[in-house]
Formats: C-alpha cells, structure tokens, sequence
C-alpha cells in the first residue's frame, strides 16, 4: 500500500493524523536518531507511584483502627516504622521465604513490638478494614510519570513494569490509577515467587518484552535493587534518585523521569 493510501485509510478509520502521529512515526523510524533501547523495565513503587505516601496514609488509619486510644503522634510513630521496616521482613518477601500476607502480619507484630502497642493475631482483620481502603484512597502517580511512558512509547518502546509487590495490590494500584490497561507486560514478587535483586526476575521481564537484556534499560529509585541488580543481569539502568540522596561513587542520576527520554541515550 502506497504511503497515501496508508494514511487515508487511517483518517477513514478515524485516526487523527498530524503533527502528533507524525513525531511518533519519526522516532520509531529512527528518523530522529536512533532508539535507546528496546524495552523499558519500569519499576512501580516510588518510581511511577507515590507508594511511600499511600503506606503512611494507611498505616496511620489502620493503626487508629486498631489502637483507636493511641495519639497521633504514636500513630505517626507506627506508620514510619511499618513503612522503613528495620528487620527486612519485606526482603523475606521477595527472596520467597515469606507469603505476602505472612510478610505484613510480620512487619505489624514488630512495629509494634519495638514501639511498645499491644498486638494480637486475631486484630489483623480490623487492621486490614483499616489498611486497604485507605491504601487505594490514597494511591497517587507521580505528575511525570505518564509522561515518560508515553515518551517511551512513542519511540516504540516497549515498557514492562517490573515491582517487589504483591500481583494483587499492584492490579489494584493500576487500576485505582486507571492505568491498568496502559500496561500489559507487568512482573511481581507472585508472578516467580520471587523479586529483585534476583536476576531470574529481570530476565523473565526482558523475555515478556521480546528483547535481549543488552538491549533493555532498568529505571526504579532502589540502587540496589533497581541499578545495581539490573546490570548484574547484564541490562543497562538508571536510578531515579528524586531526593538526591546519592550512592558513593555512582554516576549522576536522574531527579525526576521528566529526564528519562534525554537520559536512556547514556543508561550504562
């Protein structure tokens, strides 16, 4: 089919046709130079979602559901806890040693262990009635977020989204977001029964991609287990640090993913 029968068909069908649809069709010629990467491996928590906000927002009101005497001050001290967890009970999640839930009654019983609040096992409902909603109410894209998948997009990038959480709450952050149907390929802890740093994970999301994992560039705010963990696997990365917080001696990196589409061009 000659091109302008390609493109009246198009508007036949109703696809818009201008300067939008002709940017995109540029870049994955690689008339604009060439593509970056084949496939971007697109971490969640943090990175696309304010997941660290959700997690005190919720911890807090689960914490008044079940300690509804304590003060906001305790409740404060419960949520910084449960969210930092100091014993790395959500590695023992990720390594497979630990069931999701497993891992959050874990991390509950030692929060308030070390903080000093009564815990018994039979409260973990009235803490989940606490947790959930407020969790989903509070669930949050970063404003750049969606932009730099579309960016990627439209150099025909490939993105698979690859987190540490659960399939089942990361489906419903997706789908809070209303974002679930942008996102296809996604790897959890569940889907191998482990998560990152383990290579075996960055793998599998390279092989949902189509592509070699030379060709693949990691993103997500974890060093270790986003940077460091992906270039074992022999991908290519770049750490989202938004707070510049800085690794001793790793190259400068990224504040924010309105960055990223200038930035995949030198992912070592």
């Amino acid at each position: 089919m000659e091109l302008t029968d390609l493109v009246g068909a198009a508007v036949r069908g109703g696809l818009s046709w201008g300067s939008d649809t002709l940017a995109r069709l540029r870049q994955r010629a690689g008339m604009d130079g060439p593509r970056p990467c084949d496939a971007l491996i697109l971490d969640v928590d943090d990175t696309l979602v304010d997941t660290s906000a959700a997690m005190r927002a919720a911890a807090r009101a689960a914490a008044l559901e079940v300690w509804p005497e304590s003060g906001a001050a305790a409740r404060e001290a419960f949520a910084e806890h449960f969210l930092s967890d100091p014993r790395g009970i959500f590695d023992r999640y990720t390594a497979g040693e630990l069931r999701f839930h497993e891992m959050r009654k874990a991390r509950i019983e030692a929060a308030a262990q070390d903080l000093g609040l009564l815990w018994e096992p039979r409260r973990y409902r009235r803490y989940c009635s606490g947790f959930d909603p407020a969790f989903a109410a509070a669930q949050r894209l970063f404003p750049d977020a969606m932009p730099a998948v579309q960016a990627a997009e439209r150099w025909g990038i490939t993105v698979v989204l690859l987190t540490n959480s659960s399939t089942a709450a990361t489906r419903m952050k997706l789908q809070v977001l209303g974002v679930s149907d942008r996102f296809p390929h996604v790897v959890t802890t569940d889907t191998l029964g482990i998560g990152k740093p383990d290579p075996a994970v960055f793998l599998h999301a390279c092989e949902l991609a189509g592509a070699a994992p030379e060709d693949c560039i990691a993103v997500g705010d974890s060093y270790a287990n986003d940077v460091a963990a992906a270039r074992d696997a022999g991908l290519r990365a770049l750490w989202l640090d938004r707070t510049g917080t800085g690794v001793g001696g790793e190259p400068p990196a990224i504040r924010s993913l309105a960055e990223l589409p200038a930035a995949l061009t030198r992912a070592v």
